[in-house]
């Protein structure tokens, strides 16, 4: 921006552009989203009557089921009824072993509703609920909801989800470029500026003018393109330099990019999206070594929503197939691909997990580590030896626990239950169970640590995309932003009294018509009287009770053979225990370090935030 230059006022289309960018401010992370509650349901349904050990699982999923249905936008659930009223009440009361007839009922709804949320009928009213969100000004939390409806809304059918809201966001900025090619991508041009002419232009269309035009690429046809994607095996071996089995072909990774990048003997004869010289291909990126393997996956000319995720099924489908069991180790998948589809190329960067790890500040956690020994040291030093015996088994459990965080997520929901049991036996004795110690002792935690989660992330989230912003805002929110934060080698930390009493000025300081403004506004309101802090307080007890009752349903069913969704377990649950055994096994490993009984820690932390949730529902002032 010149000097002298006045930035325009934001707009409520500004918000919804920042919204479909996929934004980082995401909220309700746990949550399953309406169209995951029914398939939830769908596998419940066959699964037998709510009686006996049925009625758990069953209460589950209607908690979820209800819960998505109240965060429907008022578009969506128009259009969902009279459907939506007749599935509720089918499962009110839930059925029982003589209401077959009310699960066959269920069961065919849930069937309908799914249909439609997968045909796109429902994409017009998702989006003219984002609008109304928008402009209307309910709730962070309530535009959030219709951006990720939208978002899977436009996945299950079919449309590369996350591609066409970066375009939608884009045009709703009025980016003369990106309107341009929604023009052409809807066929309402046939002669377009060259794009180096209007680059960085404003279009100069009307708010509702461009929401019109986004309304028309989210109601249109998901784009068929010839998928193509390149996937990477290390640990792994071929006896050819390439070798073809139907749609996936595998080439020594050495040969292929010294015959790639090195204009090769047999560079004429690899697939045309790798080597066209009006094309961009990333061959660079591709791993190298003598026990790499690279892995090209043909997926045919058809509208995939996420083709990379489709190829690695099937790619790993057959490589699983060719070495299991006499491999015992197996070929090992690097994270990132690249995709290619109708002459455009698209990627991730390859990586393998303990490169990710090594990736992210590597002295970091080594710094964190040696301060919290020092501190520890003189507590910790006389009890050491004479609590062997009860710290290896402790010791064993954090081994787990490390083992659970790199495991798929229904495996790391079971090794974490496990140690949660292991926990709750030490704790509460054998006659408690692993999710009735969860709710004795670690509820009250669990809501504190979300709400003052949720203050943390508004003060680290504040300068999001400050870019946009005039000068004056820049510097009035950095400057609060900067003095909240304290930042400690590789750390981040917050005095919450200090961000309680500052809350109402960061959101003034805040420009109308951002995320922020919106997230922040909605904070500083929740904590301003003794009411909202007790319907904060409520919201999150609610969310504990289905997040727990969830988390038993995922595990009885992977533990007995029942049905369980994959949403239901990597998306929600899964990170969520895995933090929860985490804590646990800390408490106990520092009670038995410091030579107290893990018991009378685990009591002693539990009763303090006891006290603290009944000081939030007795009508005095948030204490974070």
């Amino acid at each position: 921006m010149g000097e002298g230059e006045v930035r325009a006022a934001l707009t409520w289309t500004d918000e919804v552009a920042q919204a479909l960018r996929g934004n980082r401010i995401d909220s309700a992370e746990g949550e399953l989203t309406w169209p995951e509650a029914l398939e939830q349901l769908r596998a419940r349904a066959g699964d037998g009557p709510y009686t006996g050990r049925q009625r758990q699982p069953w209460e589950a999923t209607i908690s979820d089921l209800t819960h998505g249905a109240g965060r429907l936008g008022p578009a969506v659930r128009h259009q969902l009824e009279p459907r939506l009223t007749d599935l509720l009440a089918a499962l009110s009361p839930p059925p029982n072993a003589s209401a077959a007839d009310r699960i066959a009922t269920a069961a065919r709804l849930a069937d309908e509703l799914l249909r439609q949320a997968s045909s796109g009928q429902l994409l017009p009213a998702a989006w003219q609920d984002l609008l109304g969100s928008a402009r209307d000004g309910v709730g962070f939390d309530a535009l959030d909801g219709c951006r990720k409806l939208l978002y899977v809304l436009l996945r299950r059918s079919q449309h590369q989800a996350e591609r066409l809201c970066h375009q939608l966001s884009a045009v709703m900025r009025d980016d003369a470029v990106s309107v341009q090619r929604a023009q052409v991508r809807l066929g309402d041009l046939d002669v377009i500026a060259p794009s180096r002419d209007i680059v960085g232009s404003a279009a100069g269309w009307s708010p509702q003018a461009r929401a019109d035009l986004c309304e028309r690429l989210v109601v249109a046809q998901p784009l068929t393109a010839h998928h193509v994607v390149w996937h990477a095996f290390r640990r792994a071996a071929t006896t050819k330099m390439v070798e073809e089995y139907g749609p996936v072909t595998l080439y020594d990774s050495e040969w292929l990019r010294g015959n790639l990048l090195n204009d090769g003997p047999f560079k004429r004869d690899l697939p045309a999206e790798a080597t066209a010289d009006d094309g961009f291909f990333p061959a660079e990126m591709l791993p190298e070594g003598k026990d790499v393997v690279i892995a090209r996956v043909d997926l045919g000319s058809k509208a995939r929503a996420d083709a990379p995720a489709d190829s690695r099924v099937l790619v790993q489908s057959l490589i699983l197939a060719a070495t299991f069991p006499a491999d015992r180790h197996g070929w090992e998948l690097y994270e990132g691909y690249i995709h290619a589809a109708n002459g455009d190329c698209g990627w991730k960067v390859f990586s393998l997990l303990d490169e990710d790890i090594d990736a992210r500040m590597p002295y970091g956690p080594m710094d964190i580590t040696a301060r919290r020994l020092s501190e520890m040291a003189p507590r910790v030093a006389p009890h050491l030896a004479s609590g062997l015996a009860d710290l290896s088994g402790v010791v064993d459990a954090i081994g787990w626990w490390k083992a659970s965080g790199v495991q798929p997520p229904h495996a790391s929901v079971l090794l974490d239950v496990r140690i949660l049991e292991t926990v709750a036996g030490m704790v509460c004795g054998h006659g408690q169970t692993w999710y009735g110690y969860l709710d004795a002792y670690h509820k009250n935690a669990w809501i504190r640590r979300s709400m003052t989660s949720e203050l943390f992330h508004v003060v680290w989230h504040a300068r999001d995309d400050l870019h946009r912003w005039s000068a004056q805002e820049q510097e009035a929110v950095t400057t609060i932003h900067d003095k909240l934060l304290r930042h400690r080698r590789w750390e981040s930390h917050a005095d919450m009294a200090q961000v309680v009493a500052e809350l109402p000025a960061l959101a003034a300081a805040l420009p109308e018509h951002t995320l922020q403004h919106r997230r922040t506004a909605a904070a500083a309101h929740r904590i301003s009287t003794p009411e909202g802090v007790r319907a904060w307080y409520t919201d999150l007890e609610n969310r504990w009770m289905r997040t727990l009752g969830r988390l038993r349903l995922v595990r009885n069913a992977l533990a007995h053979g029942g049905p369980v969704t994959a949403a239901a377990a990597a998306a929600s649950v899964a990170p969520v225990v895995h933090q929860l055994a985490g804590g646990a096994l800390l408490s106990s490993l520092t009670a038995l370090a410091e030579g107290t009984a893990a018991a009378d820690r685990h009591e002693a932390h539990r009763d303090r935030c006891d006290a603290w949730a009944r000081d939030c529902l007795s009508g005095t002032a948030y204490k974070p």
